[in-house]
């Protein structure tokens, strides 16, 4: 065996601390960045960020600002200005305490409670529960019963079943819907009509008013409020779209800009006569922050030049004259001359305020079929089958091959699985569900 020793010349790209917090910056959402600038300014005293601009009633628990406590702190703290929101647990908790409960059985329904899920169902086994807490069984479903009691109806319900059968009570809906309700659920969803009408002996009619009659209950008692009790996040959108005289003019929103700069005070400190280790600690500050203000800046910069070429490029949507056309973030980053990672960094979780909504500047990238050798959109797609199932006879539904067929006709090369998906997308049922009588 013979050993050689050889050089060879190879390039390659090392990815810095320095690279990859510039990548992250770009990344970050309005939200994400001022997190990240509260962190940073925390650890790194040569940085100085602007807040004003920010919603503290939002942010006022992430960040607190200087540990020293002012004369006038009380009328400073940000945090009384904060309505806190109230979430499922306190709102049946509320109901709990009012409740004609002794000392056990109030905590019984505490740890219930404990057990509740977002939809308001608490489903456990009992006896285990029972056993655990040592506590008699017979007290534990007392005191679960006068829970389902409380509202709104359904609540701390232990099945679907039991949920919508309580709220079918309170309504008074006929006996033959709360069977169904008790036994048929499966058969509701199939959209067996007939084959409920015979096992009934009624008529197929009398069926179709008891489906449309359980659809109308709440099968999610307790989502109309949240477990969570997190502050909702607003939409900032990054960029503002003007129209004037069919001209679109994309600018950066200069509210929602987070002024970034070096600390005077201890840029006038580094100049100063200071021993060595403090004067390479600050500089090596310095330069954190340095890069951070430049990688900002860059964000910025990518962020406009990305959402001017995608306004140019979906022009006619956004002058209500068309569609979204197929655009890939290939053809993008080839118009800025960038990687499509960039593209793909760039648009994620950034937003584009327009004359009539905000809209996430990824959605503008949407997929397309073809129609006579050129490509259109999905939505284009979309809205054919919707007007087609909305305008359909409802005894005897338009099924997806049908549709299939038309749109073929009329030059889209469309399969009727891409329309089975599509649909579904849509929310909208199959054709055997949709069925009338």
């Amino acid at each position: 065996m013979r050993l050689d020793v050889s050089l060879k010349q190879t390039q390659k790209l090392a990815m810095t601390t320095e690279l990859r917090q510039s990548i992250e910056i770009l990344q970050y959402n309005y939200f994400e960045l001022i997190e990240f600038l509260m962190e940073e300014s925390e650890l790194n005293p040569t940085i100085e960020v602007d807040f004003s601009n920010i919603e503290m009633d939002f942010y006022s628990k992430a960040y607190s600002g200087p540990s020293e406590r002012s004369d006038n702190e009380d009328e400073n703290n940000f945090e009384k200005y904060i309505i806190k929101e109230e979430n499922l647990y306190d709102y049946v908790y509320e109901q709990l305490i009012l409740s004609n409960f002794n000392k056990t059985q109030r905590i019984i329904g505490e740890l219930l409670l404990g057990l509740m899920d977002e939809n308001g169902y608490i489903k456990a086994n009992f006896y285990d529960f029972s056993n655990k807490y040592n506590f008699s069984f017979e007290e534990v479903m007392k005191v679960l019963k006068v829970m389902q009691e409380f509202s709104p109806t359904g609540i701390c319900s232990t099945s679907l079943e039991e949920c919508l059968l309580k709220q079918a009570k309170e309504r008074n809906f006929s006996i033959i819907t709360q069977e169904i309700i008790k036994n048929d659920l499966v058969d509701l969803a199939e959209n067996r009509v007939s084959f409920l009408a015979e096992k009934y002996k009624v008529d197929p009619k009398e069926i179709q008013g008891s489906f449309d009659k359980i659809k109308s209950l709440d099968p999610k008692p307790g989502k109309f409020l949240s477990l969570s009790n997190n502050p909702t996040k607003f939409i900032i959108p990054d960029v503002i779209l003007e129209i004037e005289n069919e001209q679109l003019k994309v600018s950066l929103n200069e509210d929602a800009f987070i002024k970034v700069s070096e600390n005077n005070f201890y840029k006038d400190l580094a100049n100063e006569n200071i021993d060595s280790q403090t004067k390479e600690y600050l500089k090596t500050k310095f330069k954190s922050t340095n890069w951070i203000i430049n990688s900002i800046n860059q964000r910025r910069e990518t962020i406009l030049k990305v959402s001017r070429e995608i306004c140019n490029f979906q022009r006619d949507y956004l002058l209500n004259k068309g569609y979204i056309k197929p655009m890939t973030m290939v053809e993008i980053a080839d118009k800025i001359e960038v990687h499509e990672s960039t593209i793909s960094r760039t648009v994620n979780g950034k937003y584009i305020q327009t004359p009539s909504k905000v809209i996430e500047l990824k959605d503008f990238f949407k997929g397309g079929l073809t129609k006579n050798d050129q490509e259109v959109s999905t939505d284009e797609i979309k809205i054919y089958i919707k007007t087609e199932i909305e305008g359909e006879n409802k005894k005897k539904p338009i099924s997806d091959q049908d549709i299939t067929d038309k749109l073929n006709e009329l030059g889209y090369e469309i399969s009727r699985r891409t329309v089975a998906k599509y649909r579904d997308q849509m929310g909208i049922l199959n054709s055997s569900k949709r069925k009338r009588f």
